[in-house]
């Protein structure tokens, strides 16, 4: 019998992060929520984490072919859902998306960097998560 797939969302910053810096700790977390579950993302977050990986600014970091190809590292690791929930939880209104992601996905945990969303810690079972206390929760023994 085949077993569901466990979820998580991962903000932008986060998904951004690790392919700035491949030897960070927010890497690291990326490679373990890989480990561990299906990236979860939809139309309006995938197009959020394309437009900002584009900017000119991260050019130095990626090179010619490198921010494409993190790009399709996450797709590799990533399941497509569509988002009918409607939530209005985070003091930036921006940020509800990934919460709103999560709880369509059956998501148990969001990861982010961004106080407007780890400040809301829990809402309707889905757990924000900081990147180091993801580390502490799932890093290998």
């Amino acid at each position: 019998m085949k077993t569901k797939p466990a979820y998580i969302v991962i903000d932008t910053n986060v998904l951004i992060s690790a392919g700035l810096l491949p030897q960070s700790k927010t890497a690291q977390v990326l490679a373990l929520a890989v480990e561990h579950f299906v990236i979860a993302q939809n139309q309006q977050t995938w197009h959020e984490l394309e437009t900002r990986i584009a900017r000119p600014k991260f050019d130095r970091y990626f090179g010619d072919s490198g921010s494409m190809a993190h790009l399709v590292k996450i797709a590799q690791s990533m399941q497509h859902f569509e988002v009918t929930a409607e939530v209005v939880v985070s003091r930036d209104s921006t940020d509800d998306k990934f919460i709103a992601l999560a709880l369509d996905a059956g998501a148990s945990i969001l990861i982010s960097g961004d106080p407007d969303l780890t400040d809301v810690r829990m809402h309707q079972g889905v757990e924000v998560l900081s990147q180091a206390h993801f580390f502490e929760r799932f890093k290998p023994l």
